[in-house]
């Protein structure tokens, strides 16, 4: 292994290289990248240190380099793209995508506006899943209670999200979460204090696991973000909605996070064919 201090300077190279690319990104092999770092075999806190250095240079891997519960989800010998993120995703990328014409036809909408909710668990199962099932998220999209293992310094720990939603039927996408959710209580989120407590939380998921894009609700009101790399500060909500207000902006939310158009979006991030010196 190569001395940790020139990890930093590893990452800067990377990304310089990266910055040189025409389309913003750069492919190498899983086990090209832990070379580089002077790693012969990936563990938890290898991949996690690495995932670390590349996002502070500012840089997104796709898919992660983390592993989800008991097993890899994508091997040494698969690709791995590097890539700087936009400040916002192009507007031509949702403009064309709505929900399906049936997207209300079994009255959810209507209903879930007045449901009683009395506990997280409530939240996630009569709200969340729900929800990311009228996204176009399958059950075998959805890993719930995904664990992940992080780093702290010199110490590890296992972060657990609440839901992760995939494209479990695109071979192109696979390990890469499309989108993290965070459920809480009801009306937790609605002290200013609790809201931002939830949303560092579920950032924190986003850096691990290198989605860019995550819900948070306690099953009153929804807000999707998505995160940059590099410096990590506060973002304002890409979109935000009260329980009741759902269904008359339902098109805006599929627009920005439905399956459809996040696979596309993740898909053009994972097309480049130039390859990292």
């Amino acid at each position: 292994m190569k001395s940790s201090d020139l990890f930093p300077e590893i990452a800067q190279a990377l990304a310089a290289d990266v910055e040189s690319a025409s389309s913003d990104s750069k492919r190498l092999k899983l086990r090209t990248l832990l070379a580089k770092f002077g790693y012969e075999k990936r563990s938890d806190s290898n991949t996690a240190e690495i995932t670390r250095v590349l996002s502070e240079a500012g840089l997104t891997v796709n898919p992660p380099l983390v592993r989800y519960g008991d097993s890899w989800e994508i091997s040494t010998e698969d690709w791995i793209y590097l890539s700087i993120v936009k400040g916002t995703r192009e507007s031509s990328e949702t403009k064309q995508l709505s929900p399906p014409r049936d997207w209300n036809s079994d009255g959810w909408f209507d209903k879930v506006a007045g449901l009683l909710l009395r506990t997280e668990r409530e939240v996630e199962i009569k709200f969340a899943v729900p929800l990311l099932i009228r996204l176009g998220y399958t059950d075998e999209d959805r890993f719930d209670g995904m664990p992940v293992p992080a780093s702290h310094g010199s110490r590890g720990s296992t972060l657990v999200i609440d839901h992760a939603a995939f494209n479990s039927q695109l071979d192109a996408l696979k390990g890469q979460p499309l989108l993290t959710i965070e459920a809480k209580r009801d009306s937790y989120l609605s002290k200013a204090k609790q809201l931002q407590k939830a949303h560092d939380q579920a950032k924190s998921y986003c850096y691990w696991t290198q989605c860019e894009f995550f819900l948070v609700t306690d099953g009153q009101i929804v807000h999707v973000y998505r995160v940059g790399r590099g410096k990590f500060g506060d973002i304002e909500p890409l979109f935000e909605c009260s329980r009741q207000e759902l269904k008359h902006k339902f098109s805006e939310l599929f627009a920005l996070v439905s399956k459809e158009s996040l696979a596309s979006h993740y898909l053009k991030k994972l097309s480049s064919t130039e390859e990292a010196t």
